[in-house]
This record gives structure tokens, sequence and C-alpha cells, in this order.
């Protein structure tokens, strides 16, 4: 059975010999691998989730409270009748103190034409998200009002291949 000193953690012994155990370079490849997206009401943050399919990703998005997931299987993957489709599933969840992770809205639709999501949970949270295909980027344009703060911007989230 592995222990924890195992790599990515890291064990030390401090002057009054306790163990110590370090997680730090865990942190630095998540880290390394969150795409940080500065706007005027705080970061946005992207990453992708492993998933047990390896040609599969689950994109999420965290945009203050919110968490918007995305799972994603490239184009290429898809059957002949659906490779040009570029349906996605759209998830959100809000993060409401004292309630913990509520899903908020949830759709599938058509990335080309572009999905828009209403989301709300009051009082709270209520506004939209939109989610569109702007040639090969994949665009989030969002505007909602969350714990008293208001968000509101269009940022390019993942760039297709």
């Amino acid at each position: 059975m592995p222990s924890f000193a195992e790599p990515p953690f890291k064990q030390f012994q401090d002057l009054n010999d306790d163990t110590i155990i370090s997680g730090e370079s865990a942190i630095q490849e998540f880290e390394s691998k969150v795409k940080v997206i500065k706007t005027e009401h705080g970061d946005l943050f992207v990453y992708a989730v492993e998933s047990n399919d390896e040609n599969a990703k689950t994109y999420k998005i965290v945009i203050g409270p919110i968490e918007v997931t995305v799972p994603w299987v490239p184009a290429m993957l898809l059957p002949r009748s659906r490779a040009f489709s570029f349906a996605i599933v759209i998830e959100v969840y809000a993060n409401i103190p004292f309630v913990g992770k509520v899903q908020i809205a949830k759709t599938v639709g058509n990335l080309r034409d572009g999905v828009t999501l209403t989301i709300g949970y009051p009082p709270f949270i209520g506004g939209s998200l939109t989610l569109k295909l702007d040639g090969k980027d994949v665009v989030l344009g969002y505007s909602f009002d969350a714990l008293g703060f208001h968000y509101e911007g269009s940022k390019v989230i993942i760039t297709l291949p």
C-alpha cells in the first residue's frame, strides 16, 4: 500500500521529530493545469477534470460562486452523422453559504447555435450564461447577480484544434 510520503507528497521531519507531509508538488501540478482568466470582477478559472474515457474531457469553469460543468467529446471521435453537431450538455452549480453546492441549471444544446441558460436560486443568484462557438473559440458570456455582487463579461474558455 502506498504511503502518503510517495510523490506527489513529500515527507519531512521537523525539529521536534514530528512528521510533516507536504503536497506542494501536487498543488503545483494542479495549478499548472488551471487556466486563470482575469476579469474586472475577479478571476475566472477553467480546468479539465480527468474522465474514465480518455477521449472525453469535462471542463469546469468557475466564476465567483458559480461552477459550470461541460462534458466534451472531440467532434472527430463522434459518429459521422454527429461529427459537426457540437452537441453539449451544460450543468451549472452554485456554492451557497450554509447550503452548499446546489445544481441551478442543466440543459443540452448545440454549440454552433449557442446555448443560453437562465440561472437562478432566489434570492441568492439570478441571471444568464451563454456558451457559443466563435470560429474555433468556445466563448462563455455571462451576466448574473450572486450574493450581492454583479458578474458580467464574455471570455474565450477553450480554443478547438
